[in-house]
């Protein structure tokens, strides 16, 4: 078996080398399929540290194998796997949730270019009070974060698969601090002058909005999807669902 792992892994190695050169797309990704049938936590690992030690950064490996992963599992197994989920299935809800985020980073963009565009700008203005709203809807993506901290990401991580999750746990933290930044923003508004609260509102969003949607993405076509495939365990689930129920819905619905 140790030696069917190792070759697996050095496949998988050489797959990602491949598709760091930027080789035929429609081969890597025929090559993808077929190994992701078969790949161990171990192997998925093995060929990262391996990819390491040979000189390629860190944030590098996470990237090819998060390509891999997509081409993978966009025609693999994993494949449609939102249909395949039970109606009860945990990741409906974290699905679900996901769906209000991304409603909620669409009004934020729209909201601040309206201020941003705005020649005067007080506690009443309308779009004021709406920004509000939309950041504290935001916030309440605390409880999500917390859910996919203590409970998800473990139980992944317990299971084998925890390198699918190291891109998105820092992603975290980042976002949390850049929601945190917003808050404080908001509470400093009657403390500095308004050209002076746009500008730092653009800088904030800029930066927060782009890392939000592509940490969703990665979360909805390559994380979850991986998981549901890998984790072929309806056990497995029905517990993390048991205890996110004791949690409940963020409040982002509210």
């Amino acid at each position: 078996m140790k030696d069917i792992k190792k070759t697996l892994a050095e496949e998988l190695e050489n797959l990602l080398v491949r598709i760091n050169e930027g080789k035929n797309p429609l081969d890597l990704r025929k090559q993808a399929r077929c190994l992701i049938e078969n790949l161990s936590p171990d192997d998925l690992t093995a060929a990262q540290e391996r990819l390491v030690k040979s000189g390629i950064s860190v944030h590098r490996v996470q990237q090819l194998a998060t390509a891999f992963l997509l081409m993978g599992i966009t025609d693999g197994k994993a494949a449609g796997f939102r249909e395949r989920l039970s109606d009860g299935h945990v990741l409906r809800k974290v699905l679900a949730e996901h769906e209000m985020i991304r409603c909620f980073v669409a009004e934020l963009e729209d909201v601040v270019l309206a201020v941003s565009q705005m020649e005067t700008l007080n506690e009443n203005s309308h779009e004021l009070l709406r920004l509000g709203h939309i950041v504290d809807h935001i916030a309440a993506m605390e409880e999500h974060l917390s859910r996919e901290n203590d409970v998800l990401f473990p139980a992944i991580r317990i299971a084998g698969w925890g390198s699918l999750c190291g891109l998105v746990e820092g992603e975290h933290t980042r976002i949390q601090r850049s929601i945190d930044s917003l808050l404080s923003l908001m509470a400093s508004f009657d403390k500095m002058p308004r050209s002076l609260f746009a500008a730092r509102l653009l800088s904030e969003i800029r930066t927060f909005c782009p890392l939000l949607k592509e940490h969703l993405f990665y979360e909805d076509h390559v994380l979850y999807p991986a998981a549901a495939a890998m984790i072929d365990n309806p056990e497995f689930w029905d517990r993390l669902k048991r205890i996110c129920n004791e949690i409940g819905y963020c409040g982002l619905h509210l």
